[in-house]
């Protein structure tokens, strides 16, 4: 019984916050705006912290210089999954050349988005 005790009480732990944010998106229609945004920071705070992981694991193979890309990718990866998003890039034959340099304008909270796609 305490097994299952064990199994169980995290989960209700982390899925009080989700059946939180899915009232609040269905109750209000400027909730869903609200709801979208905790699920993109709370995605990005999550990513972020794991990256500390993935650079180092990176590190030990050799592979430093690919941390950036493969947080922002594995960034994208969730958050357009979560948030139902997709990202259309123009022009990305001209990102075949490395290395190269990105520039966004922050315009918006969806640049990081933007450069994990």
């Amino acid at each position: 019984m305490s097994f299952l005790v064990s199994i169980f009480k995290p989960l209700a732990y982390v899925s009080l916050p989700v059946i939180l944010v899915r009232q609040i998106a269905v109750s209000h229609g400027f909730g869903r705006y609200y709801a979208r945004i905790v699920v993109y920071v709370g995605t990005l705070i999550v990513v972020a912290s794991c990256s500390v992981v993935v650079a180092a694991g990176m590190s030990l193979v050799g592979r430093s210089t690919d941390v950036n890309y493969v947080v922002a990718r594995i960034f994208y990866t969730l958050t357009s999954k979560a948030l139902d998003l997709q990202i259309e890039v123009e022009g990305k034959e001209h990102l075949r050349t490395c290395p190269s340099v990105l520039m966004v304008n922050h315009q918006s909270i969806l640049d990081v988005l933007v450069i994990g796609k």
